[in-house]
């Protein structure tokens, strides 16, 4: 039994050192529109939820995981604190004599805000690439402790504080400590400004196209894309799919004319599918997936921000060293033309 978990351990170490952190600091400020994902494999019932809002008196929002309240896509962070429209995450009311935790809602009153600091992460089950919201104080109040979730009514769970040094818990109303994690929900649509403050730019290379394939070609030593100039395709960005357009609008596919999938997807396969049949647009989608066409529609253009590039973040089924879009997002490629330039897009 000792080997099998040793070998599993060792099993998902390999996994996970396939997950590349970008160089340079993330700001405390986001202003492209994201949701809050809650993580935490231990607990089943709230893993890889979402936060949502329900309407308090006054104009407050009470913050729950699970079936109540709202879905809420359009959250920054300004200067490390979650804000929505005019309102702001903070602590406050509510505290329990029996854990010890504070209630955390959000409110355009002047209770001490949740402090937070966006750091890149590898998730230790999926091993892609995330942006954590890594908890960093109750303002005006020590360093530390950390977000947790405790049951309420409806099979719902609310947002608390657990200060640091605590180590009090309600046996009826356990607090689990969760991860809070950005999902970036602009797609096409946002112009916002990045949430990375010093993070360089990959340099340009031209080339004229290609029909060769390499079966080496290397991630973006500092962007989370492969870099396909070398083939003769050039990087647009992360490009939303249907259900990730809001609103959703048609066709479901950004790149519907053909296909192709497989557990030997590779970007090279991707592009030299989707060149042998003459399309101008490649894009490669969960890992496995390829797509192909000749046009996409203008809601489904992609960003140019440094944070929109976190929605295409797992790697291809062929080669782990490569990203393979995401969940219902394409990593989208142009092809070049023929002695013409080869220059992927600019993120900054």
């Amino acid at each position: 039994m000792q080997s099998k978990v040793v070998s599993a351990l060792l099993a998902g170490a390999a996994v996970a050192s396939a997950c590349v952190i970008p160089p340079g600091t993330l700001s405390n400020t986001i202003t492209t529109p994201f949701r809050v994902q809650v993580q935490n494999a231990s607990y089943p019932e709230i893993n890889n939820q979402y936060m949502n809002l329900l309407a308090a008196g006054g104009g407050d929002q009470h913050l729950f995981v699970g079936p109540v309240g709202v879905p809420t896509y359009d959250l920054t962070l300004l200067n490390g604190v979650i804000t929505h429209g005019d309102i702001r995450a903070v602590i406050g009311g509510e505290f329990s004599d029996i854990d010890h935790t504070t209630k955390m809602f959000m409110t355009n009153r002047g209770d001490p805000r949740a402090i937070y600091q966006p750091t890149y992460v590898c998730n230790p089950v999926t091993d892609a690439l995330q942006i954590e919201l890594t908890f960093v104080t109750m303002q005006n109040n020590p360093p530390g402790g950390w977000n947790c979730v405790r049951p309420t009514f409806d099979n719902a769970h609310e947002f608390r504080y657990y200060p640091p040094g605590n180590t009090l818990n309600d046996p009826n109303r356990f607090c689990k400590k969760v991860t809070l994690v950005a999902v970036f929900t602009g797609g096409g649509t946002t112009t916002s400004s990045p949430p990375v403050s010093s993070v360089s730019t990959p340099s340009s290379s031209s080339s004229s196209s290609s029909s060769s394939t390499s079966s080496s070609v290397p991630v973006n030593s500092n962007l989370p894309y492969t870099d396909m100039t070398g083939l003769g395709f050039r990087f647009l960005g992360c490009s939303p799919e249907e259900r990730r357009v809001v609103p959703p609008d048609q066709p479901v596919r950004t790149l519907p004319s053909a296909s192709l999938a497989g557990d030997d997807m590779t970007n090279e396969k991707c592009m030299a599918f989707c060149a042998g049949l003459g399309y101008a647009y490649a894009g490669s989608e969960y890992r496995r997936e390829c797509w192909c066409g000749n046009s996409y529609l203008p809601t489904r253009q992609p960003a140019t921000t440094l944070a929109s590039l976190a929605n295409c973040n797992f790697r291809c089924a062929g080669n782990a060293a490569q990203y393979c879009g995401g969940d219902s997002w394409l990593s989208l490629y142009q092809k070049c033309p023929v002695g013409g330039p080869c220059v992927n897009a600019v993120f900054t």
